[in-house]
C-alpha cells in the first residue's frame, strides 16, 4: 500500500504539472505578427530606409520649389482657406495619427493598417516641410506661409510637446488624481488631434503678426 500510495501521488503530481503547463501554454498571448518592414532582410531594410530618406529630401525641394508657390498663388486670395491649406501638409499628419490611435481598438486590423499607411506617408510629407535655408528663400502668400510654417514647426516641436503631455499626465492623473494608469489609445488620438488644432490656431493668429 505504501508503494502504491507513493506511486499514485507521483502520478497525480505529474498530471498536475502537465495540466499547469497546458494552462500556461493556452493562456500565453500569441506572438504579435511582424509588419511588412520587419519581415524584410537587413539589406532590404537598409535600402528601404535610404530610399525613403532620398524621397524626403527630393520631396522637400519639390514641395518648396514647385508645389507651394503654385498652390499658394491659387488659394492666397482667401485667407482662411489659404492658411488651412498650408497647415494640412504638417498638421494633417498629426490628425492622421490621431485617427489611427482613436480607431486602433475598434476598427478592423485591415482598416487600421490602411490608416497607419496613410499616416506614415503624411508624416514623410510633413518632414519635408523642414524650414531650411532653401525653404526660407521661397516667397509665399502670408496666410499660406503661416499655415505651412505652423505645421513645419509643429513637427520640429513635437518631441517637446510629447514631453509636456507626458509630464502633465504624470502630474494631473498619476499624482493629483491618484490613478496609476497609462493613457488609452483614444486619449492619445485626441491629444494628437488637439495638438494639430493648436497648430492651426497658431498659424491663424500669432505667426501672421
Amino acid at each position: 500500500m505504501g508503494k502504491n500510495g507513493r506511486r499514485k501521488r507521483r502520478q497525480q503530481g505529474s498530471q498536475r504539472a502537465r495540466d499547469t503547463a497546458s494552462v500556461r501554454t493556452a493562456t500565453r498571448p500569441a506572438d504579435k505578427p511582424k509588419n511588412w518592414f520587419q519581415r524584410q532582410r537587413g539589406g532590404v531594410r537598409t535600402l528601404i530606409i535610404l530610399g525613403v530618406t532620398a524621397s524626403v529630401v527630393v520631396g522637400h525641394f519639390v514641395l518648396w520649389g514647385s508645389i507651394f508657390p503654385a498652390l499658394g498663388a491659387a488659394v492666397g486670395r482667401v485667407p482662411v482657406v489659404s492658411t488651412v491649406t498650408g497647415w494640412l501638409f504638417g498638421g494633417g499628419a498629426f490628425v492622421a495619427w490621431g485617427v489611427v490611435a482613436i480607431n486602433h481598438d475598434t476598427a478592423e486590423p485591415e482598416a487600421v493598417t490602411r490608416l497607419r499607411t496613410v499616416a506614415w506617408v503624411w508624416s514623410a510629407v510633413a518632414v519635408g516641410l523642414f524650414p531650411t535655408g532653401y525653404a526660407n528663400g521661397i516667397s509665399l502668400p502670408v496666410d499660406f506661409w503661416a499655415g505651412v510654417y505652423a505645421g513645419a514647426y509643429g513637427v520640429i516641436l513635437s518631441p517637446v510637446a510629447l514631453a509636456v503631455v507626458a509630464l502633465g499626465w504624470w502630474l494631473l492623473v498619476n499624482k493629483l488624481a491618484g490613478h496609476k494608469k497609462e493613457p488609452t489609445n483614444q486619449a492619445v488620438g485626441w491629444i494628437c488631434v488637439g495638438y494639430a488644432a493648436l497648430l492651426l490656431v497658431w498659424g491663424s493668429t500669432l505667426l501672421r503678426m
